[in-house]
């Protein structure tokens, strides 16, 4: 009988686990995901929603009593918001800013407008607190002037120049202000005297980026020699940062070290910096095996940069043009993208080339309307005029408003290298431009705008077939069409369009009237409308956890998103959404800029200019844009919606300005390697 009941209890067991792992597939597959570490702590669940009121309502009085409360989280986030929010008076702020010395809080000051007396009392707190010295930089990189540059120089020689935020302070401003030669000096010696890589990438990124003066030349060997001291491999970022500021010394030598020991291929950023020098530099023998090096590089972007780069550089029959005419363009696994790019490039020297491929051009984007642009560049090169604009013509009386937008926007390419166009010419491009217009799209307003400036194919009779677009227009879903006719009829129109304007600025939408006054119209400007906000659902987010994972299955690969719950709910909240409902499902990355960003989830229309039907406030933040950090796209402060976008490299110039909800913790060989037009298969929790 013991037996029997050990036997009925196993049985009973057996049953209860597997009722539970059916109840978590069934769990699992309907897409509800659970974190292994909910948000359970009273004073978050409680208070966020609270905290998110004013945010909602950019209530700075809402949100004073979170700027000073206990909890550590609370408090940061509160602070955060008072970013984007406005003020009256930054002064009781900026005491308390004082007061707290935290990273958060000077970031939020340094996204506000400093006035000149408050600059001067901070620059006295500088000498009498040494301690906010890191904050105070901070601010001053974002908000200080040519004095205040000049203020931050005269502290070279002080404990602050190993500081991160001092170094970056000065990059930022370095590409406002001058420099002499002496101070291009000093700042390198600076730069190389840190320990700290970080420290010497933030005084490099001016220079990196742009700077009002370049490198003078003792300054350019000053760097080369310091660089040449370090050793090329030991900082990969740096050997960037030089190869940029210094191509013709460093181009061959980086890529024959770095592919010597094996990493080039690994090494994607570098690749791609290696592969756009090769355009500013002459072709010399070790030059042209640094090409052929890096045309054999994986990376599908690196192989385009390296055609583009050097395609005026290439002549008939030479090793170059016989690589890639005979072997690289016949490789079976070839990216279509490469392939077109390659065609296009022999072909400017051989159209023939080109002509015999026009099946394979043609089959190429078939299957990915966002390769369109390539092939328009190809046909642009190597076609008659007349053929060309057949061809536009062609895809725009197809219907399709993506293909109607690249043929505008390849248009004025086209018109920019023609002097004169024949009367058949502007007839053929006014035929295309008004067909398009009469698809009434906001995307396709967008790009024709610039054709329309032109006076040559439109004159002031055509204003009022132009402006039949207007009544399809609803705000604030189209208010980007309507700024760009906007700014037209200013400068066209300015006399037929005014009672067209004055009827739109009644409306009182104040993005859209400020972008007429911004324009040159004489309109009123209303006060702000906070817009109404997507409500986050509280409850889904403390079960998400504090740091959620999510995966993204793409047709080149999956990578793996951390996320970041508590410092961006709104958005967060709204992505969880979206993608359980499978909204992001098929969506395709529409932009895509090699060493930025790869930029997708436009679940509208899938060209960039679409979102879903709310919008979510940007949730700005101290965070840094690197490498693989994840951000919401924005046309502007609190306009955010379902496109997203991952970092390729580190771009300082974004941090404050775009929500960061999340990074790449896995998989960024795979974003590294997508395309525009890959498509997210799935997203989901893990």
């Amino acid at each position: 009988m013991r037996y029997i009941r050990l036997r009925v209890w196993f049985l009973i067991g057996g049953l209860v686990l597997i009722l539970f792992l059916l109840l978590k597939f069934a769990a699992d597959s309907s897409g509800i995901y659970e974190g292994d570490n909910p948000i359970t702590e009273q004073v978050i669940t409680e208070n966020y929603p609270e905290l998110y009121s004013g945010v909602f309502e950019r209530n700075v009085e809402k949100l004073e009593p979170f700027l000073t409360h206990s909890n550590d989280a609370l408090r940061s986030q509160a602070w955060r918001a008072f970013a984007s929010t406005p003020v009256d008076s930054l002064d009781p702020y900026l005491e308390l800013a004082v007061q707290q010395n935290s990273e958060v809080a000077w970031f939020a000051l340094s996204k506000h407008e400093v006035g000149s007396d408050q600059l001067k009392e901070l620059e006295k707190l500088w000498e009498q607190r040494p301690e906010l010295r890191s904050g105070i930089a901070r601010l001053l990189g974002q908000q200080g002037d040519e004095e205040s540059f000049t203020f931050l120089l005269d502290a070279l020689d002080t404990d602050i120049a190993g500081e991160y935020h001092y170094a970056l302070a000065l990059s930022r401003l370095i590409l406002r202000f001058e420099l002499t030669e002496d101070q291009q000096v000093h700042l390198l010696q600076n730069a190389f005297d840190t320990n700290s890589d970080k420290v010497r990438r933030a005084y490099l990124y001016g220079w990196y980026r742009g700077a009002e003066t370049p490198l003078q030349p003792v300054a350019r060997d000053t760097l080369k020699g310091r660089w040449q001291a370090q050793g090329m491999g030991i900082d990969r970022t740096l050997d960037q940062y030089v190869n940029k500021m210094l191509p013709e010394e460093t181009t061959y030598l980086l890529t024959n070290f770095y592919n010597g020991e094996q990493d080039l291929e690994h090494e994607v950023s570098l690749a791609l910096e290696l592969a756009a020098s090769l355009e500013k530099i002459e072709m010399t023998s070790r030059n042209s095996l640094a090409a052929r090096i890096l045309l054999m590089h994986p990376n599908p972007h690196v192989k385009s940069r390296v055609l583009s780069s050097i395609e005026d550089k290439l002549e008939q029959n030479d090793d170059l043009y016989r690589y890639i005419s005979s072997t690289m363009l016949e490789e079976s696994g070839l990216s279509k993208s490469v392939w077109l790019e390659g065609v296009r490039v022999i072909g400017r020297i051989d159209t023939s080339f080109t002509n015999e491929r026009q099946e394979g051009v043609e089959q190429s984007i078939e299957g990915n309307p966002y390769l369109l642009p390539k092939a328009l560049d190809l046909w642009r090169t190597t076609e008659s005029g007349e053929e060309y604009l057949d061809r536009l013509s062609g895809f725009v009386g197809q219907q399709d408003t993506l293909a109607t937008m690249y043929a505008l926007e390849d248009l004025n390419t086209f018109l920019e290298n023609v002097e004169e166009p024949s009367e058949e010419i502007i007839r053929q491009i006014r035929d295309i431009t008004f067909n398009a217009l009469s698809y009434n799209d906001r995307g396709i307003v967008y790009m024709a705008r610039p054709l329309l400036e032109r006076e040559k194919l439109f004159q002031e009779n055509d204003f009022q077939r132009i402006n039949r677009v207007t009544d399809a227009f609803t705000l604030p879903k189209d208010v980007e069409a309507l700024q760009q006719l906007g700014i037209l009829y200013k400068e066209r129109f300015e006399e037929q369009a005014r009672p067209v304007i004055d009827s739109l600025a009644a409306l009182k939408y104040a993005p859209l009237n400020r972008s007429f006054a911004e324009a040159g119209w004489d309109v009123e400007v209303p006060e702000e409308a906070t817009p109404e906000f997507r409500e986050p659902d509280w409850e889904r987010l403390w079960e998400l956890g504090a740091n959620p994972k999510m995966r993204f299955q793409t047709v080149k690969g999956t990578f793996d998103l951390e996320l970041y719950p508590l410092k961006a709910p709104a958005t967060v909240s709204a992505i969880d959404s979206l993608s359980r409902a499978g909204a992001y499902d098929g969506v395709p990355f529409h932009r895509v800029v090699p060493n930025f960003v790869i930029q997708g989830g436009d679940v509208e229309r899938q060209d960039g200019f679409g979102g879903p039907d709310f919008v979510l406030p940007t949730e700005a933040s101290e965070l840094e844009f690197e490498r693989g950090a994840a951000g919401i796209a924005s046309a502007g402060k609190d306009t955010e919606g379902s496109q997203y976008f991952m970092m390729h490299f580190w771009k300082p110039h974004l941090n404050g300005n775009y929500t960061l909800f999340g990074k790449v913790v896995e998989g960024m060989d795979v974003v590294e390697r997508i395309e525009v037009g890959d498509r997210v298969r799935s997203i989901s929790w893990y």
